[in-house]
């Protein structure tokens, strides 16, 4: 005979689908004729825009473009110029099966890109980047109770654990036209980059309040004969609602909001004088929600009647999830022994990569990003120059913990000087965003047979006296004798199930 046992769940979140796809990218670039010459390449830069990313048919598919862009200096005035070309590509990733609740996640990184000049007008660039695809969804962790009515005693464990109660991702647009004010007119863009960070949320029941800022620095010429270049920044609030279902004020939250794609270009109106850009940028918010609360296991069993047969299974839960942020000051002095700096005229960070690393308990993130630099030596020629910096810094976290995972960084903010005819000193500020949990393992009763034809075979005796040493444990003895715990604690007047002495116990015979 097996016992009729209650299952219940534990939400967590599984990784569904976690794999990295490389995507070539060949291009051949013929300058139109608005374009001069080219005298010399500066950087050729290959970035990846996602437009759209979907489920359907057993498939994940990802669809977005690839803007080879060309920077370089002209053959007449030797000015800085840019050309872009744009190339539309489709991945496609086969899935076992569609899951039920998840969120996408996917990233890019330029791993290569190679430019040859056939002439001063031709290009032919061969380049590739991988496409890292991840389908988080919610799985379930079964554990199991019975109907206590039945004759089976159970040795319970309570459990506080981390419930996944909220999965739910949700893309929109985000669109501005833009008057350059105080500042010159563009005539032509050179580069621009846009981030965002979430500054507040706030959730209620079955929404989501989201509090963002949209960050948008562009480099551009404003005087196309001369070569004068400007920068200019902008910083757009962005208010939201999302309908996020089983989402409460007492939910753990674990945020993203990322940059998908970002358009700008300059307004093709008549009227026009090049004060006036469009800004077309698309975001996708994703939430993972966690719930505390108290399961009972069932670490062991047995029946007062017959003797059982049970199966045992191993339960692996997550409790006390916390997502934190932290913020990372970067210094450093770029020497370039090779150039006599006359002019800085941009620093960005083109790539950063950080990964945690646990030593003897202690937190570090450790990684590299890449920082590139458009410089003009004193002779008034231009280059574009790159460095690899070194990062190693330890979050000061305040809690202990068994799992953490790196969910988000970047770089908010970074400024630079000169400070000597070959040195720039670089002051960055690095955010990341942190998951931590404490990890639980235990083995846990799964199912449990009565051997019917084996029945307890209860003593005639009608007093059993037993002799317990200090530390035992009485669901012990209570399962030796078959008899039920809460009558031998009853009958001995035990406030403890561990015995803290020697003593003689009555063992109940019911």
């Amino acid at each position: 005979m097996e016992y009729n046992f209650l299952k219940h769940s534990v939400g967590y979140a599984n990784r569904f689908l976690d794999t990295v796809n490389e995507q070539i990218v060949d291009v051949d670039i013929t300058l139109p004729d608005y374009c001069p010459d080219i005298e010399k390449i500066l950087k050729c830069t290959l970035i990846p825009k996602i437009y759209t990313r979907s489920i359907s048919g057993g498939q994940l598919t990802v669809d977005g473009v690839s803007v080879v862009r060309i920077l370089y200096c002209d053959s007449i005035k030797h000015n800085v110029r840019t050309f872009s070309q744009t190339v539309p590509f489709t991945a496609t990733f086969n899935l076992k099966s569609t899951p039920e609740q998840y969120v996408i996640l996917c990233d890019t990184k330029c791993e290569y890109i190679n430019c040859r000049a056939l002439s001063p007008r031709k290009l032919v660039i061969h380049g590739a980047f991988s496409l890292s695809a991840k389908v988080v969804s919610k799985e379930q962790n079964s554990f199991y109770s019975f109907d206590e009515n039945c004759d089976l005693m159970a040795k319970e464990k309570e459990m506080k654990v981390s419930d996944l109660c909220v999965l739910c991702q949700e893309q929109f647009s985000f669109t501005e036209d833009i008057t350059v004010s105080n500042k010159p007119s563009v005539e032509s863009l050179l580069s621009y980059d846009v981030s965002v960070n979430i500054t507040d949320l706030k959730s209620i029941h079955n929404k989501i309040m989201l509090n963002a800022e949209l960050v948008l620095n562009a480099m551009y010429i404003y005087d196309l004969d001369n070569g004068n270049i400007e920068h200019f920044s902008y910083v757009f609030p962005i208010s939201r609602v999302i309908d996020c279902e089983n989402v409460t004020d007492e939910t753990t939250n674990v945020p993203l909001l990322e940059v998908m794609s970002s358009d700008l270009h300059i307004r093709n109106d008549q009227m026009n004088d090049g004060s006036l850009l469009n800004l077309d940028v698309k975001l996708c918010f994703s939430e993972l929600g966690f719930m505390e609360k108290s399961i009972n296991v069932i670490e062991d069993v047995y029946s007062t009647t017959y003797m059982v047969e049970k199966e045992m299974g191993s339960l692996n839960v997550e409790c006390e999830h916390s997502f934190e942020s932290f913020t990372h000051i970067l210094k450093t002095a770029l020497k370039l022994e090779s150039v006599d700096i006359g002019k800085v005229i941009d620093i960005h960070c083109d790539s950063l990569a950080l990964s945690p690393v646990i030593s003897d308990g202690n937190l570090n993130l450790c990684g590299k990003l890449s920082l590139c630099m458009l410089l003009e030596d004193k002779d008034g020629n231009v280059s574009y120059i790159e460095r690899i910096v070194e990062v190693d810094f330890k979050p000061q976290h305040t809690r202990s913990f068994d799992r953490v995972e790196l969910k988000e960084v970047k770089v908010n903010s970074l400024s630079f000087r000169l400070s000597s005819d070959c040195t720039v000193d670089v002051r960055m500020e690095i955010k990341v965003s942190l998951l931590f949990c404490d990890v639980l393992s235990i083995n846990s009763v799964v199912s449990v047979n009565a051997l019917e034809d084996k029945p307890i075979q209860k003593d005639d005796c009608s007093l059993i006296l037993y002799f317990a040493d200090k530390g035992e444990d009485v669901w012990d003895i209570s399962k030796t004798y078959c008899t039920k715990q809460n009558l031998l604690m009853s009958e001995n007047s035990l406030e403890d199930t561990v015995l803290s002495a020697s003593q003689m116990l009555l063992i109940p015979t019911e």
